[in-house]
C-alpha cells in the first residue's frame, strides 16, 4: 500500500498540472464563461479520473480533501471541486494580468501622442507665450452696471436735430462771386422757356428761377461772421485792379447758346465756347487767388463751369415727395440749339444765399466792382434809381400807418403841441405825393 501522505501530494500536482494544462473555452453566447468541468481539456478529465480510480473507495467521502469546498455549487447545483476553484483563481490572475497590459499600453499610446502634439506646439510662433499675461485681464474687474435707455421729451430731440443741423451747414457755402445778366432779350428768351417747361408740367413752376436771379456763379465760399465777411469784401475790391488790367479797356462779351442739364437735376443755358469765355475763367481765379491769400477758403476750382442756371430741383424739396426725382431733357428740347443773346459784363458781385433779396428779385450785395469806365455812369444810374425806388417805398409805408385817423390825431397833438412839426410838413405826409418814373 502507498503512503496516504504520498497519495494526497501526487493528487496535488496532478490537479496543478491539469490546471494550468485546460486551455480557456469560448464564451457562451450570452458572454458568460462556461462551468468549469467544460473548461477542463481531455488530459485533465483523464488525470482527475485515474486520481479516482486510485483512492481508496471507503475513504473518498470521508475526507474534505476529495470533496467540494462549502458554499460553493457547479452546474447542476453540485459542489465544485478544489481543482475547479484552482482553476478559476488562475483564470482570475490571467484577466488581471491582462488588463494591466491594456491600461499600460494605452497609456503609453497617450504619452507619445502628448509628445507629437507638444513638438508641433514648439513649431509654432507662439509656442513660449504666456497665455495668462496675453489674454488675462489684470485690471480690477468693474462692476456690472445695467444700462437703461435715456428717456428724452420731444423739446431735447428737436435741440439735437439743431445741433446736428448747425455742424452739417457748419461749412456749407453761404456766399459767392455774381455775374448779373441783365440783357432784356436774355432774360425774356429765358423766361419764354420756362412758360413752355410749366405747361408740359405745372409742378415744375416751382424749381424756375426768377428772371431778375439770373447770374453766372464764379466762386462759392463760406463766410461764418461778420468779420469774415468785412475780410471777403476788402479781397473782393482789391480784384479790381488785376481785372482792369487783364481786361484793357476792352468789353467783355458772353454769348449764351443752347440748353443742357446736370445729373437731371439743374437746367442751364450754356456758354458759348469763346476767347471772352477763356477771360471769364482767368478773372474768377483771379479772384479765387485773393480770397486764398486771405485765409477764405473757396469751392472746388475743377469742378467750375460757367453756366447760366434757368430751373433746379432743389429749389422746392416737395417735388421729390410729388414724384418729380429728375428733369426730363425732352421739355426744353426745341431749345437746344437756341441762341439766347449776348450780356456785355459790368460788374461782379458779393452776394449772399441766405440774405433777403432786393426788390427786382436778385440777391443781397455785399459789395460790387464796376468793369470798364464806360460802364460806371450807367451803374451809378442804375443804383442811385434803386435807392431812390427804395426811399418811395418806405414812404408809402408811413402813409399807410397815418391813414388810420386814431394814430393821425395822436401824432399830431404831440408834434404840433411841442412844435417839432409844422403845418406845411404835417399836410405833406397826409396828402399823396407825385409819382416817380
Amino acid at each position: 500500500m502507498v503512503p496516504r501522505t504520498l497519495w494526497l501530494r501526487t493528487l496535488r500536482s496532478a490537479r496543478l498540472v491539469a490546471g494550468a494544462a485546460a486551455p480557456l473555452s469560448p464564451r457562451s453566447p450570452l458572454g458568460l464563461r462556461a462551468p468549469p468541468a467544460e473548461r477542463r481539456g481531455p488530459r485533465g478529465a483523464w488525470v482527475a479520473m485515474a486520481a479516482r480510480e486510485r483512492s481508496p473507495p471507503g475513504r473518498a467521502g470521508s475526507h474534505g480533501l476529495e470533496a467540494e469546498a462549502p458554499g460553493e455549487a457547479g452546474e447542476n447545483g453540485q459542489p465544485l471541486s478544489t481543482s475547479s476553484q484552482l482553476l478559476q483563481q488562475t483564470d482570475g490572475r490571467q484577466i488581471v494580468e491582462r488588463k494591466k497590459k491594456q491600461r499600460k499600453k494605452r497609456k503609453e499610446e497617450s504619452r507619445r501622442l502628448d509628445d507629437s502634439v507638444c513638438c508641433l506646439m514648439m513649431e509654432m510662433p507662439f509656442a513660449k507665450a504666456d497665455i495668462e499675461d496675453e489674454f488675462s485681464n489684470k485690471s480690477a474687474a468693474k462692476p456690472y452696471v445695467k444700462k437703461t435707455r435715456k428717456r428724452t421729451t420731444g423739446r431735447e430731440s428737436e435741440e439735437d436735430n439743431l445741433i446736428k443741423k448747425k455742424k452739417k451747414n457748419q461749412d456749407k457755402p453761404n456766399y459767392f462771386i455774381s455775374v448779373p445778366i441783365t440783357n432784356p432779350k436774355i432774360t425774356d428768351t429765358i423766361q419764354l422757356l420756362q412758360d413752355k417747361i410749366i405747361q408740359k408740367d405745372n409742378r415744375l413752376s416751382k424749381a424756375m428761377v426768377h428772371c431778375g436771379s439770373l447770374h453766372i456763379t464764379l466762386s462759392v465760399l463760406h463766410l461764418a461772421s461778420e468779420e469774415a465777411v468785412d475780410n471777403a469784401v476788402g479781397a473782393f475790391m482789391a480784384s479790381k485792379d488785376l481785372i482792369e488790367e487783364l481786361l484793357q479797356g476792352k468789353p467783355l462779351d458772353l454769348s449764351f447758346q443752347g440748353t443742357d442739364h446736370f445729373r437731371h437735376q439743374v437746367g442751364f443755358v450754356k456758354l458759348t465756347d469763346s476767347d471772352h469765355a477763356s477771360t471769364l475763367l482767368k478773372i474768377a481765379d483771379i479772384v479765387r487767388k485773393l480770397f486764398k491769400e486771405k485765409g477764405i477758403v473757396t469751392g472746388d476750382d475743377k469742378a467750375f463751369k460757367p453756366h447760366l442756371t434757368f430751373m433746379k430741383l432743389s429749389k422746392s424739396p416737395k417735388l421729390r415727395k410729388q414724384g418729380v426725382k429728375r428733369i426730363d431733357p425732352t421739355l426744353f428740347e426745341n431749345f437746344k440749339n437756341h441762341h439766347f443773346g449776348d450780356e456785355s459784363m459790368k460788374r461782379l458781385d458779393l452776394c449772399s444765399m441766405l440774405k433777403k433779396k432786393q426788390p427786382n428779385g436778385y440777391y443781397h450785395c455785399e459789395s460790387s466792382i464796376i468793369v470798364g469806365k464806360s460802364h460806371e455812369a450807367n451803374v451809378i444810374k442804375e443804383a442811385l434809381h434803386r435807392e431812390l425806388l427804395a426811399l418811395l417805398s418806405k414812404l408809402n409805408q408811413i402813409k399807410a400807418l397815418l391813414s388810420s385817423p386814431e394814430i393821425r390825431m395822436k401824432m399830431h397833438k404831440e408834434l404840433l403841441g411841442k412844435g417839432l412839426v409844422s403845418g406845411s410838413i404835417w399836410d405833406s405826409f397826409t396828402n399823396p405825393a407825385p409819382s416817380v418814373s
